[in-house]
This record gives structure tokens, sequence and C-alpha cells, in this order.
């Protein structure tokens, strides 16, 4: 009669504790119900703001038609431009940009290098090109004249793209260019040659640029990798920070009109006290 008690020792414990999955279940949907009550009732750390991060990133293609505010400055193969900031914000060359193999295609100018408050740009051989003015009551506006000219009478004009401004401050911003594209086919009106580039921020550690026409991406600037000593990958780091720029051109562009938009991008993000 051994045998039965023993059956009856270990049937109790199995009356006395029911199935354990039944409780599992039961608190496994408690804790779900309950977590997503939480989330429901819990605000967003951050406002959702529209920023150029949330865009599909476009390959490189030259443009369907030449873009120039320079013709003789279009370039017919893909082009890499190096901008190299020097000394200074203010410094006689406070800029240099120069092709891959070094040498040096145009220069800019600190802003109280001369008696007019703007970059000049010159080519090679120390021609001057243009002038890029900010503008004093509202520093995120820029236009670009011919030497010696009426600020008011731009070939250029640049804007920050407000729509675009976020919590990280205007350097994080998209902004515009519009001009008269020198290069367009003969015979328009001058209101049938206005064109307007979108210069968008990518990028949360290293700046990056996409210069697109359109749905074309025309050309791009970002921080160099290759050509800096050292990033700066922290906030903390970046004060008084001038990096190298790699600045990609395709066939079909003027390369003097992306090199002063990579000018203004690189005031613009790095505060270059211009």
């Amino acid at each position: 009669m051994a045998v039965p008690a023993l059956l009856v020792l270990f049937a109790i414990p199995q009356d006395r504790n029911p199935p354990t999955h039944t409780t599992t279940t039961t608190t496994m949907f408690w804790f779900s119900s309950h977590q997503q009550q939480q989330q429901q009732q819990q605000p967003p750390l951050l406002p959702t703001l529209p920023t150029s991060k949330s865009k599909i990133r476009r390959t490189l293609k030259a443009p369907g038609r030449p873009i120039a505010i320079r013709k003789d400055h279009i370039t017919d193969t893909k082009t890499l431009l190096i901008v190299r900031p020097q000394g200074d914000a203010q410094s006689a060359v406070a800029y240099k940009i120069q092709d891959a193999d070094g040498m040096t295609l145009y220069t800019a100018t600190g802003r109280k290098f001369s008696n007019r408050p703007c970059r000049e740009f010159r080519d090679a051989s120390g021609l001057p090109l243009f002038e890029l003015h900010r503008k004093t009551s509202f520093k995120n506006n820029w236009s670009v004249t011919l030497p010696g000219s009426n600020p008011t009478s731009p070939i250029a004009k640049g804007a920050v793209q407000r729509s675009s401004f976020s919590a990280a401050g205007w350097g994080n911003c998209n902004f515009t260019i519009t001009f008269d594209n020198v290069a367009a086919a003969d015979g328009k009106q001058p209101e049938e040659r206005t064109l307007t580039l979108e210069v968008q921020r990518h990028g949360n550690v290293l700046a990056l640029f996409d210069i697109v026409d359109g749905d074309r991406k025309i050309a791009e600037v970002k921080e160099s990798i290759r050509h800096n000593e050292k990033l700066a990958l922290m906030p903390a780091s970046r004060l008084g920070y001038r990096p190298v720029l790699d600045v990609i051109v395709t066939p079909g562009v003027d390369m003097a009109l992306i090199a002063t938009i990579a000018v203004i991008a690189s005031d613009t993000v790095f505060a270059s006290n211009y």
C-alpha cells in the first residue's frame, strides 16, 4: 500500500498550486497594457521638428543644363575642391580653395581686410571675381556682388530657410541660393534664367551639406576626414573650430559658385565671427 501513499503525496502539491502559465500570461498582459498606458501618457522629450535629416539623400548627378554665375568657371568633369581656412576669420586670406593636387584656385579674404565689410573672392591669379556680403540687419542672409558693386544689386542672394530652424541653432538649418543663371540658353528672359538651389544640412557629428537643383544633387560639401589633423566630435571641442571641407562638384556646374556656398556653410556652422 506504499505506492498509493506516494501517489497521494505527489497529488497534494499539484492540487494546491494551479498551473503557472495562466498567472504568467495574466501578468504579462497587465505589464504590456500598463507600459502602453505609460507611453501614451508621457509626452516626447523633444518636439518633432522638420529637418533635412528626415529627407532621403540623393546621389550626385550632373544638372540637366549648365549652372553658373561665372561661365568661365564651369567644370566639365567631376571635381574635388578642398576648402582650407587660413589664420582666423579676419585674415588677409581667410580661405584657400584648392584642387585635389593642392593648386590654389580661389582665395577669400577676411571680412575686415579691406575698407568694404565683405569677403572678396579672387581667382588663382589674384583677379577679383566677386564679393560676399552678409547683411547686418539679419546675419543669416547673404548677397554676392561684382567687385565694387552696391550690395543692393547682387548677382546672387542667400537666405536661411526659417522652416528648417531647430533648437540646435541656425547652423543646423537649410538655406537657399538664388541667382541669375548666366549659363542658361540664349534668348531666355531674365526671370526665366533665375535659379534657386537648396542647400540641405545633414549629419549629426560631422557637417555635411547637399546642394540640390530640383531633384538632383549637383554638389556636396562635407567636413573632411582625410584633410583634418583632428576632428571635433564633442560639442565642447568645437569652439573656434574651423575644419577643412571637401567639396565635390559635378560636371556642368560653376566651381566658383559652389566654393562660395562652401564658405557660407563654413561661416554659418563653425561661427568664424564673420
